[in-house]
């Protein structure tokens, strides 16, 4: 019989004994195939096309432009400061969850900074409501002196429990001057509950509510200014 360097039986009619290296081959195409659909797999979740694949959310201005002739086109407004509950100060987006819990969101959160994306979005709300485009915000200073200043609380500001969207807040006018003209506040609610999970029904309900918010800030700048 002819053996080779290694002791393996070459020209040898038993094909177990000739299978080695063809056994090795199909070994490495296999290792190959495999990691090549882990790639892929891997791939498609950063991508985007996983299950897991993070949405991102904003609240959008939703502004009514003002009437060039508006008495209120000439002010200049002052958003001083906005603040929210420590609890929504992060990106996740937060709902109830009964019993007291809190569910934070990891595949559905904000686009930015939540505090820093309803400062600059009431701005342009007091914008379009007022007709004026002297809107100032510790982000966005305006160069006009302002005839008015405003601090907004917000409360509270997610879906709750029953699937209604809740918004509370109240925020303080004052003059150029400092001087405390009023406080207010108001309770408001999408009034339709949304099935959990659904956030962009979520989203858009607390965009609607946050616009019905700008308009009721804006209405006591006017009752002011009369």
């Amino acid at each position: 019989m002819n053996y080779g360097n290694t002791g393996t039986l070459l020209n040898s009619p038993f094909p177990a004994l000739r299978a080695g290296k063809s056994d090795d081959r199909l070994s490495g195409r296999m290792i190959y195939y495999a990691c090549a659909v882990c790639l892929a797999a891997m791939l498609t979740g950063c991508m985007g096309g996983g299950s897991n694949a993070v949405r991102y959310y904003l609240i959008d201005p939703t502004p009514i432009a003002g009437s060039g002739d508006s008495p209120t086109r000439n002010l200049s407004i002052e958003i001083t400061d906005l603040h929210i509950p420590q609890y929504l100060e992060r990106f996740q987006i937060v709902t109830r969850d009964g019993d007291n819990r809190l569910h934070l969101s990891e595949n559905n959160q904000w686009g930015e900074n939540l505090r820093k994306n309803l400062m600059r979005t009431l701005s342009q709300n007091l914008a379009g409501r007022l007709g004026t485009i002297n809107i100032g915000t510790p982000l966005n200073p305006s160069a006009s002196p302002p005839d008015y200043r405003i601090q907004v609380y917000i409360n509270r500001f997610e879906r709750d429990i029953d699937g209604i969207v809740k918004l509370g807040a109240r925020w303080q006018v004052t003059s150029g001057s400092e001087q405390v003209l009023g406080t207010y506040s108001s309770d408001l609610d999408s009034g339709t509950s949304i099935e959990e999970g659904n956030y962009g029904a979520i989203v858009a309900a607390m965009q609607d509510l946050y616009a019905q918010l700008s308009a009721k800030i804006a209405d006591t700048i006017v009752a002011e200014r009369n």
